[in-house]
């Protein structure tokens, strides 16, 4: 495999804050970047390496001589090393001068990145992997591509399956935004499956590492030729030109452009992923209808933490004894039970996902009502023409009856003494809203998804037929991601759903919020984002 790196930046910034070393040298947990890089493509099945670096310094060119000069590193042998000494208006115009070195004429792929990518390198063994099982697919390119945004101007990279690997590889991408906004505007009017509502194409960020063909030079030469400049131009006009563009997803890459990044970047690759997990399934009758979406989501974490190292054990919480928390670093809780959160208040000091305290605190459905009132979050009127809704306050919902639509006072009435005297619930009522049911669901801060129930079918107890099909109105989906996880912080949930109304005028309301929902509909990409919660916070 040939490798290309462009280390020709000033890291203008760094200086400024007080690194002397130019950003090739920094130096992480010891190791120079451009040096950690090369020691990683080399047990990556390197054949070449090309570098360009910048002439306003002969730091690097001298340390890069030198190892050509030592033809080796760390006692291992090099590969092929050649650097061009140059400096250049823009990556894509470094990228054009390693392009002179890497264009033999064969048809031999490459992998380009940046000197200052950082990745964890169990991660970049998948990505070659991939990357070779992509190109016999028919690809041209894979793009590494991460959730975790950590940059000033981040590239928002839309895909056609957003994320989910399916039968086919991973998911073709289909454009580059330089703004979320522009990114849902684009998708809005390209994906119109139930499957791909919500922040269309939100989830990925470029990683900056890219995995090309020799036809992506002919690209790269009519960018230049035009005159155009930015790395980003350069992936649009790839997508442009019809290349078969595939999306790998990261966990977690950062690039060091501040002082403050070194540690932040040391701390990322110090954290060991070779950690005990307890994951509490949830007892059945919390489940209702949902028994088998439930376990499916928590199968799907499972499953993705056992391929990265960690040890995990999956207990029915039911059965949960106090002994069983005795060894776990951390416990992913889709426990409902009173029972389970006390043992775990009580005999568990790590972390928990979700919060046994939150989820004590919060399941009483008035006290999610009340954080909204009190933090001015768009919460359900109390009063209205159209009927109102009775729901089971203590936050579970086990039976289509508990919640009942009311056509009128005398019937909400009649039903509050049903809840309270028959039943042994008190309940909550808050007015019906004509509109729009959406359903949405949400990991931490970075992962959000929302989708029209009406539209696929998939109902828990068949309430949206009240509010009939979904008109899709138009509405700031960008505003409800961020009044959504501001819910879930005051409510102190980091996996979560619920459902909002969206009013034929764009204003809507959060109806229902909870814990852990089955992510029924993004399953593969919800797992996704919850080990990212766990293993890249």
């Amino acid at each position: 495999m040939k490798y290309a790196i462009i280390a020709a930046g000033e890291g203008s910034r760094l200086a400024q804050e007080g690194i002397d070393a130019p950003k090739p040298l920094v130096k992480i947990h010891g190791e120079h970047l451009i040096d950690r890089l090369i020691r990683i493509f080399m047990v990556n099945e390197a054949e070449e390496i090309v570098v360009v670096c910048n002439d306003l310094t002969t730091e690097v060119s001298e340390h890069l001589r030198q190892l050509q000069n030592a033809g080796e590193l760390y006692g291992n042998p090099l590969p092929k090393l050649r650097f061009v000494v140059k400096t250049t208006p823009s990556s894509m115009h470094s990228f054009y001068e390693l392009s002179q070195l890497l264009d033999d004429g064969s048809d031999a792929p490459f992998i380009l990145t940046t000197v200052d990518t950082i990745f964890r390198e169990d991660d970049f063994k998948g990505y070659l992997r991939s990357f070779k099982q992509a190109l016999n697919d028919g690809a041209d390119g894979l793009m590494g591509v991460t959730y975790y945004i950590d940059d000033e101007k981040p590239l928002y990279v839309g895909v056609e399956e957003r994320g989910a690997r399916n039968e086919e590889g991973f998911p073709r991408i289909t454009g580059f935004y330089d703004t979320l906004k522009e990114l849902d505007s684009q998708h809005s009017t390209v994906q119109t499956s139930p499957q791909s509502g919500g922040l269309r194409g939100a989830t990925f960020v470029s990683a900056g590492i890219y995995g090309l063909t020799p036809r992506a030079f002919q690209t790269l030469n009519d960018c230049i030729e035009r005159g155009e400049n930015r790395m980003r131009n350069y992936q649009r006009a790839l997508v442009r030109d019809g290349l078969q563009l595939r999306a790998y997803p990261f966990l977690k890459v950062l690039d060091i452009d501040h002082a403050s990044d070194i540690q932040k970047a040391e701390k990322f690759l110090n954290f060991s992923i070779k950690m005990k997990v307890l994951a509490l399934t949830r007892a059945p009758h919390f489940s209702p209808n949902c028994v088998e979406k439930d376990r499916k989501i928590m199968m799907a974490v499972v499953e993705k933490l056992l391929a990265q190292g960690c040890e995990v054990t999956i207990k029915d919480e039911l059965s949960l004894q106090k002994y069983d928390l005795e060894t776990p670093d951390i416990v992913l809780n889709m426990g409902r039970q009173y029972r389970t959160q006390a043992l775990l208040l009580e005999h568990f000091h790590g972390r928990v996902i979700n919060s046994a305290a939150a989820l004590k605190e919060n399941h009483p459905r008035h006290k999610i009502d009340r954080l909204m009132r009190e933090n001015d979050l768009p919460a359900p009127p109390l009063k209205g023409d159209d009927g109102y809704w009775v729901k089971r306050d203590d936050g579970f919902c086990n039976a289509p009856d508990d919640i009942v639509y009311c056509p009128d006072e005398v019937a909400v009435s009649w039903t509050e003494f049903e809840f309270t005297k028959q039943r042994k619930f008190f309940p909550i009522v808050t007015a019906h809203v004509v509109g729009d049911v959406v359903k949405f669901y949400g990991v931490g801060n970075h992962f959000f998804r929302y989708f029209y129930p009406t539209d696929d079918g998939e109902t828990k107890f068949g309430h949206e037929k009240i509010n009939g099909p979904a008109h899709h109105y138009a509405f700031d989906a960008e505003q409800l991601k961020n009044d959504v996880n501001r819910l879930a912080k005051l409510a102190g949930l980091e996996v979560y759903g619920g459902d909002a109304i969206v009013r034929s005028d764009g204003s809507y309301c959060i109806i229902d919020f909870n814990d852990w929902p089955s992510f029924s509909r993004c399953r593969n990409e919800a797992a996704e984002a919850i080990v990212r919660l766990i293993i890249a916070p």
